[in-house]
């Protein structure tokens, strides 16, 4: 109960973290590569919060093995710290250029990491950073402990100026969160040099990610406002995703017939009852594997993981769910599809271009039957 009190500030984030993590994993289907460095940032500075104080409660303790759990934490401690520095930076390297590519020729900013180990290594026999007493089991500093503080503010001077120079790749609010997401571990880590039991050096990195989550990786208008289905801007990120994870998948393009008659003669609100119904419907027969979006006006479009989906077999099973529905509106509902695998060797604007004009087509050969 003691260490529980003692380092309170630490499971109150850990539990930020978790809860933020489930947020993420399951609210929103619309996966993006900057979710995934966050992801991998949430995980990497809970086990920096949990080493941490770790490294206390074992200091003087004696009992078998102790000395290796002591030297053990703090060795994890001091590798972290880089660790997450260059997840942060890359973070920031992808919402400025969006390419994956450049972050894996830049190995995710990890250099430093490197560098750091190799400084722990060297530790082992020589006491560069820290050495544990083995008498007492207890921590001290190495004379060059300043040397590893200095390798993390150098890191986090680059992020500043990084994002200063490329301020013009961004939104001036979204600079600024950037500048608040450096800042925060930053004066965490001040705080605890003046008093090592104000345990904000790592705890506050937390905050700062509930920050980028907010207010970079949470959208208020993610979703269409009337269906709740995804909108444009959900597809156009999700499918970004895929492309760049270079997974397989095709999308369904599908376009209301005749909608502006129930508009024109039964009213809006009758036609906003239609898209509702329709979207429910859409929803039901691609709820696995799948993003169902609204672009706008009568127009939805359904992103497919997998091509092994029977797109036939799925309008059958959308003409099925239409005739079972109570309002004949609903029931004599007719729409045209059009639907394109996406291959390597097109952009995602050919991509719509293609499943563009079979939609069309399939709505010319609608009207002329």
């Amino acid at each position: 109960m003691d260490y529980l009190v003692q380092f309170q500030i630490n499971v109150f984030a850990i539990m930020i973290l978790i809860v933020l993590y489930v947020i993420i994993k399951m609210k929103s289907k619309v996966k993006s590569f900057s979710k995934k460095i966050l992801k991998v940032l949430m995980v990497a500075s809970a086990f920096a919060i949990i080493v941490e104080p770790l490294t206390w409660i074992f200091d003087g303790m004696q009992f078998v093995g102790a000395y290796f759990l002591e030297y053990a934490t703090n060795f994890m401690l001091f590798m972290i710290g880089p660790v997450i520095g260059g997840i942060i930076l890359s973070y920031v390297d992808y919402h400025l250029y969006k390419e994956p590519g450049r972050l894996y020729k830049r190995r995710f900013y990890q250099d430093l990491s490197v560098l750091t180990f190799i400084v722990l290594l060297i530790n082992l026999f020589y006491p560069v950073y820290f050495y544990i007493s083995p008498d007492e089991n207890s921590f001290h500093s190495g004379d060059l402990k300043w040397v590893h503080y200095l390798i993390l503010a150098s890191l986090y001077v680059y992020m500043f100026v990084f994002v200063i120079i490329n301020q013009k790749r961004t939104q001036k609010y979204v600079m600024n969160i950037f500048l608040v997401f450096f800042m925060l571990p930053i004066i965490g880590m001040i705080i605890q040099l003046f008093d090592s039991k104000l345990y904000f050096s790592w705890t506050s990195i937390v905050l700062g990610i509930l920050v980028a989550y907010i207010f970079l990786e949470t959208n208020s208008t993610e979703e269409d406002y009337l269906t709740k289905l995804y909108n444009r801007q959900s597809y156009e990120i999700y499918l970004q995703h895929l492309v760049e994870a270079g997974k397989p998948f095709g999308v369904l393009l599908m376009d209301l017939n005749d909608f502006k008659e129930i508009n024109d003669h039964f009213g809006h609100d009758k036609g906003d009852q239609v898209l509702v119904s329709f979207a429910e419907v859409l929803k039901k027969v691609f709820h696995t594997n799948a993003l169902v979006s609204r672009l706008g006006g009568d127009e939805f479009i359904v992103v497919l993981e997998a091509h092994d989906r029977d797109i036939k077999k799925c309008m059958k099973e959308i003409d099925h769910l239409l005739a079972k529905n109570p309002d004949r509106f609903i029931q004599n509902l007719r729409y045209s599809y059009g639907y394109q695998k996406f291959s390597t060797q097109m952009t995602v604007d050919e991509l719509y271009t293609l499943v563009d004009e079979k939609m069309y087509q399939d709505k010319k050969t609608a009207k002329s039957v």
